[in-house]
């Protein structure tokens, strides 16, 4: 559950910081809640050390202060001990550096969310927004939107507006203000499309990918919602457009055609992404490229050993791999493995305070691909009631 590895693992002194801190993560690894006031010492004894000897050495003493803090905080949010959760981000605070600061201001934020309190979380947010910059607002309305609250989503973009005006007043440069006006023009039409104003979303894609380069080389960052959302034809004019993200844009021109009832077509896009050969030295999309092979029955499992291949090669493996692991084994009916692999997937989830459940867009990719019986008992995963349909 650490973000990052112990430093100095290798046979640590006994009664060392490293030997305390690995000492507690094993507790962790047990779900032994002693773990929590052994961490709270090591926090509290380092915390009290001069900042400037803690960076001695190769920060070796501040590294081992970030990791006992990181797995603390998220092991008091994995057992649902969201007060003490945000006691402890508190507490560390006033010995961090302002960056990682307001990281875990942010943070702060999230876990209150993940508590249920989604007003008291989104005017965090908003307290944070509004002493930040143009993203600040945009990670506001994106959680804003998240959650449902599309009056809050509208006022994080009018206070993006705003921003952005008075930076132009102060003389942002033609070329950051046009690539700041295309991230705009990206939140609207994502509000656009939340509010069934598809036509809109669509203008405002094209202005944001006329815009800025960025969005012009990715625009799954428009074409995966629009499938979601059940707007298969228009997804499909998007990713023929994507010529830098072959698989990503071949994943989800199949999903569109099949949902649109044209598998054959769609067997077809997913069978030719996968006969192309992959980059040796490029990252690739993975995840769409595991669910190519889940699309297509992945009766050699390919799909399944990339997905575990992966997992073991990674020190923290992101939750979403465990999901795919855990589909792949309930494609192929085994699911005591599947629920094993989606039990870590949703333990990442709630302790780093992305959510109490795995995130509701994938829901369908199980509907689609798992037997009804078996189906039924994934749906808690997700807080969605069992014969919910995409």
């Amino acid at each position: 559950m650490s973000e990052q590895t112990t430093p100095s693992l290798q046979a640590p002194i006994k009664g060392s910081w490293e030997e305390l801190l690995l000492r507690a993560q094993q507790m962790i690894s047990q779900q032994n809640d002693d773990a929590i006031p052994l961490l709270e010492r090591i926090i509290d004894r380092l915390a009290a050390v001069p900042p400037a000897q803690r960076q001695a050495g190769q920060q070796r003493l501040e590294q081992i202060l970030h990791v006992a803090t990181t797995d603390l905080i998220f092991y008091l949010t994995y057992r649902d001990r969201f007060d003490e959760a945000m006691a402890a981000i508190d507490r560390i605070a006033p010995a961090v550096a302002e960056e990682r600061r307001v990281h875990w201001q942010r943070h702060h934020a999230a876990i209150r969310l993940q508590s249920g309190a989604v007003d008291e979380g989104l005017a965090d947010l908003r307290s944070l927004a509004a002493a930040g910059d143009i993203d600040d607002w945009g990670d506001f309305f994106l959680t804003a939107l998240r959650f449902d609250r599309l009056d809050t989503a509208a006022e994080a973009l009018d206070q993006a507006e705003h921003t952005l005006n008075r930076m132009v007043q102060a003389g942002l440069g033609d070329e950051e203000a046009k690539a700041q006006r295309a991230q705009i023009a990206y939140l609207r039409a994502r509000y656009a499309l939340a509010t069934d104003n598809v036509a809109e979303s669509l203008a405002w894609t094209e202005h944001a990918m006329a815009s800025d380069r960025f969005f012009a080389n990715n625009p799954a960052f428009f074409y995966t919602h629009l499938v979601e959302n059940g707007h298969y034809a228009e997804a499909l004019g998007l990713t023929r457009r994507d010529q830098a993200n072959p698989i990503r844009a071949g994943f989800w021109s199949g999903l569109a055609m099949q949902r649109m009832g044209r598998s054959a077509e769609a067997e077809r896009q997913w069978r030719q992404l996968l006969r192309a050969p992959l980059p040796e030295d490029e990252r690739i999309d993975i995840f769409e490229y595991i669910l190519a092979h889940y699309y297509l029955g992945d009766r050699e499992g390919r799909g399944l050993a990339l997905a575990l291949d992966t997992i073991r090669e990674q020190d923290d493996a992101a939750y979403g791999l465990f999901f795919l692991a855990g589909l792949g084994w309930a494609l192929r009916g085994d699911m005591t493995a599947a629920h094993a692999n989606l039990r870590l997937a949703l333990m990442r989830s709630k302790a780093t305070a992305i959510g109490r459940h795995l995130p509701r867009q994938w829901w369908p990719f199980c509907t689609d691909l798992v037997q009804p019986s078996p189906l039924h008992a994934l749906a808690t995963y997700f807080g969605v009631a069992p014969e919910a349909q995409p």
